[in-house]
Order: C-alpha cells, then sequence, then structure tokens
C-alpha cells in the first residue's frame, strides 16, 4: 500500500481514485548523465542508493533488498563487467505485473516483468557504467471520499482577506491559484476572516462506498451548517464572526482498490572473472 492513498495526488476517475505513473520508455530521459569511469564509486559489493522517489515511501529498504511502492530508482557504479543475479516477487495490480528497468549508462539492459511468487532473474553488465533499477510503471487504485470547496469569497466590514490552513493531515489540498481545497480524511481544515462577514464558498463531492461526503462548518462551540455534498456544485453562505471557521469531512471513507508494488528480495553481483594476459 502507498505511504497514505490521500497523501497523494489523485485523478478522480469513474467514482475512483487512480493513479498510474508514467511507463518505462518515457521515463529513460529521467536517467542523469552518467559519469566518466574515473568518476565512478565503484565496491564489492555494489553500495546502492537512491537515485529519485517520487515521495518519501516510494522506494525503502527491506531485508537485504527494497521494496518499490511508488515511481523510483536505484543506482550504483560498477568498474567492471559481470552478471547480476536479481531475486524478486512483484505485486500485481491493474492487469499487469510490475516491471525493472534495468540500464547501464542510460542504455537499457532489460525491463523484467515481476509476476507474484519469488523468482531469480540474471542480467547480462556489458562493461563498467554507472547502473540504474528502475520501477516506472506504477498504478493505483482507491475508492475514496473527497469533499472539494471552490470560489471562496469572503466580505467583511472594510476587509476581504481570509487565511485558509488545510493541514497535511487532513490529506487534503489548499491551491490558492484556484481558489480550491479538498478534505478526505476528518482533521479540519481553518479559515480565518479579516473581520466579521459573509462567506460565500462552493462545495462539491465525491462518493465513496456509495455515500457522499458530509461537511460541517463550525465557529467555537456552534455548528453553522451541517451539509451533505453531492456531485453538483452547491452554493454555501454563512455569516461569519471574526474568529476562526472550522469546516470538517465528519464521514471519511478510502479502501485500496488495486495497488501495484515490487520486492527486490536480493541484488548479486559477480564480477567477470580476470583473464591472464
Amino acid at each position: 500500500m502507498k505511504a497514505a492513498f490521500f497523501m497523494i495526488p489523485i485523478i478522480i476517475v469513474a467514482g475512483l481514485v487512480s493513479w498510474q505513473s508514467w511507463q518505462t520508455p518515457a521515463a529513460a530521459s529521467l536517467v542523469s548523465p552518467q559519469p566518466e569511469k574515473a568518476a565512478l564509486d565503484c565496491r564489492q559489493p555494489p553500495q546502492y542508493r537512491v537515485g529519485f522517489a517520487s515521495e518519501s515511501a516510494a522506494l525503502i529498504p527491506q531485508g537485504q533488498g527494497f521494496r518499490f511502492q511508488g515511481v523510483a530508482w536505484l543506482e550504483t557504479d560498477l568498474c567492471t563487467s559481470g552478471t547480476l543475479t536479481i531475486r524478486a516477487d512483484g505485486e500485481e495490480a491493474g492487469d499487469a505485473a510490475p516491471t525493472l528497468a534495468v540500464t547501464l549508462n542510460s542504455v537499457s539492459l532489460a525491463n523484467l516483468d515481476i509476476p507474484a511468487g519469488e523468482k531469480t532473474y540474471s542480467v547480462r553488465i556489458p562493461e563498467a557504467g554507472r547502473l540504474t533499477l528502475g520501477y516506472f510503471n506504477d498504478y493505483y487504485l482507491a475508492d475514496v471520499r473527497v469533499a472539494t470547496l471552490e470560489k471562496f469569497k469572503f466580505s467583511g466590514a472594510g476587509c476581504k482577506a481570509v487565511q485558509v490552513d488545510v493541514p497535511a493531515a487532513t490529506g487534503g489540498t489548499w491551491r490558492p491559484d484556484y481558489n480550491s481545497a479538498s478534505l478526505v480524511s476528518d482533521v479540519p481544515m481553518s479559515l480565518t476572516p479579516c473581520a466579521a462577514g459573509e462567506l460565500e464558498v462552493q462545495v462539491v463531492g465525491r462518493e465513496g462506498n456509495g455515500a457522499f461526503p458530509v461537511l460541517s462548518f463550525q465557529q467555537g462551540d456552534k455548528v453553522l451548517q451541517k451539509l451533505t455534498t453531492t456531485q453538483k456544485r452547491q452554493r454555501v453562505k454563512l455569516t461569519l464572526s471574526a474568529s476562526p471557521l472550522t469546516i470538517t469531512l465528519t464521514n471519511p471513507y478510502g479502501r485500496t482498490v488495486a495497488d501495484r508494488n515490487l520486492n527486490l528480495r536480493s541484488l548479486e553481483f559477480t564480477p567477470t572473472a580476470a583473464t591472464s594476459p
């Protein structure tokens, strides 16, 4: 499972939250320029480091290997040719297995589809260089209840400013450029007006588990309004004092439907045996 289904960028598709990464061919350009052999930091056994991770939990150490839970890649330097032996298993989702892309100096050596069930794979390393092990075809699908608030408009006594705070723990976002906020957990967002006045906002919901989000608007101990959202936008008008307003999603729901991940149980590099002159 991803770090949290509500902490990643989401696309709403057919009532579900879906996230599909870019595919392996398009990821080739993401690999950084490769160093000259003299600049390689070679060790035996190789020391793997994170080259890129789309989120903090996308790539984590696991036993003698690593677990890919999102788009990421490992890299290491090799100063000789040899054979890389990979013990791995995949967690399939979206009708496909995870793919491990193996590249050397930005040149593809193998794209290994890793199905469920631990297996051993061997990849020939033809020369020295920077080896990259990448996971790019991540896939995630969840059924999540999402409330969206848009077009905030406030008119107060001599001012029109409001301060909006959507903590990370809400699982939602605040996008000031779009004047839009979203909520997926029961941690409230807050809105602090510059003075007493009138607030207008439009709300819309995305159902999860057959029910739409319910929002509670509250100042202090007083609940100003409770609203069940729908797929159609509704306008909310509230008379506020100068104190902070909290907006809470009271019936959060989220369930992972599908989650593609890749487990590298172990990585072993065997250098090519030196030959006598």
